[in-house]
């Protein structure tokens, strides 16, 4: 098969690893995959045999100009397809390359949604929510739907009007072996002994406060290591001053191989307000680290389940996550079955992506 990916860009971001993740499988079982991005920005490195295309698109693209970028990405899929086979499936993985197929009708372009709308929804006006509503559906419009976990899933279903042919979840994909065998290798920072982690972007969706309110609160005296970037950054290194625990909160940013400081890590932390899946959960089970999360808004919960269940932390409540992780740190290694990440390897991903495909052709 002929397979597309429609993408923002390339960058070191959730998104863009998984669906590189997925090509690079897909290509490996004998099919052809093509990324066509926005713009040229790359910092993943691309395997063999995956093509790259660029609509050259700079600017951010907005749902409300969107529609003028409808022809430069259909002529780059007419050059494309002229004197080749037409791809069976182009699955659109952002927000703003799915605004741009929503204006094309084929059911062969596929909408991805990775991220959940919901806790943001939650705390809209009656008004705003009828908006956001009208404009879900319509995006959504004669289009299949592949959603990253259940509860994106059962939001979009229950937020729509049934207008999109089909609705399903496909979980993100993970290369466990590859994962496994990278988090073996030296970790690239310079790190303490004993950490706690946290590996995301530092932007108010990943509530990074509360994960710095948690660690002033505990009584293991044990450093955090955050790994990322973004807006907050200043932010959160004066708060970290402000509780008195600057002297181990350690900020590194975003590196190609987490996963051996992931191995060594006593710990991996997730606050976050709302989250499409949580990839970090799935990467650091897989290293075998213990992992605790806010059973947020979407994901968590179906991750962290049977016997890892009590790793949800209920409420965003800063000392029942430090009473976790104290609790952690204090007693043996928690035992990971491999049951819990082995339902999320890429090859059983990029099947059901194929079975995705067959049915719409």
């Amino acid at each position: 098969m002929r397979i597309g990916f429609f993408l923002r860009d390339l960058k070191i971001e959730g998104v863009q690893v998984v669906t590189l993740r997925l090509a690079e499988t897909l290509v490996k079982m004998g099919h052809q995959c093509e990324l066509i991005t926005l713009n040229r920005a790359q910092e993943l490195e691309l395997a063999s045999g995956i093509l790259h295309h660029s609509l050259d698109i700079e600017k951010r693209v907005s749902f409300k100009k969107s529609k003028q970028y409808v022809e430069q990405f259909l002529s780059c899929l007419n050059k494309l397809e002229h004197n080749s086979d037409p791809f069976d499936a182009i699955f659109s993985v952002h927000g703003e390359t799915n605004d741009i197929i929503s204006y094309i009708d084929n059911p062969k372009l596929i909408h991805c949604i990775h991220n959940s709308d919901e806790y943001t929804y939650n705390n809209k006006n009656w008004f705003n929510k009828i908006k956001f509503k009208r404009k879900l559906s319509k995006k959504i419009k004669n289009k299949h739907v592949v959603c990253v976990s259940n509860g994106i899933r059962d939001f979009v279903k229950a937020k729509t009007d049934g207008c999109a042919l089909s609705v399903t979840t496909i979980y993100n994909p993970f290369d466990i072996e590859k994962i496994k065998q990278l988090s073996f290798e030296e970790p690239i920072y310079q790190l303490p002994q004993e950490y706690i982690l946290f590996v995301g972007r530092l932007e108010e969706q990943k509530n990074i406060p509360l994960l710095l309110e948690s660690i002033s609160n505990m009584t293991t005296d044990i450093p955090l290591v955050i790994i990322g970037e973004g807006s907050l950054e200043v932010e959160l290194k004066q708060q970290a001053i402000d509780l008195g625990i600057n002297h181990k909160v350690l900020f590194f940013p975003f590196c190609l191989n987490p996963y051996s400081i992931m191995r060594n890590a006593k710990a991996l932390v997730l606050t976050s307000n709302h989250e499409g899946f949580g990839n970090v959960l799935v990467e650091a089970l897989i290293c075998q680290t213990p992992v605790i999360s806010t059973n947020c808004l979407c994901g968590p919960n179906e991750i962290l389940v049977d016997s890892l269940k009590d790793n949800l932390i209920l409420n965003f409540d800063a000392k029942e996550i430090s009473e976790k992780l104290d609790f952690i740190l204090l007693n043996n290694k928690q035992i990971i079955p491999c049951s819990i990440y082995e339902r999320f390897s890429a090859k059983l991903i990029a099947e059901k992506y194929i079975e995705q495909i067959k049915n719409i052709n």
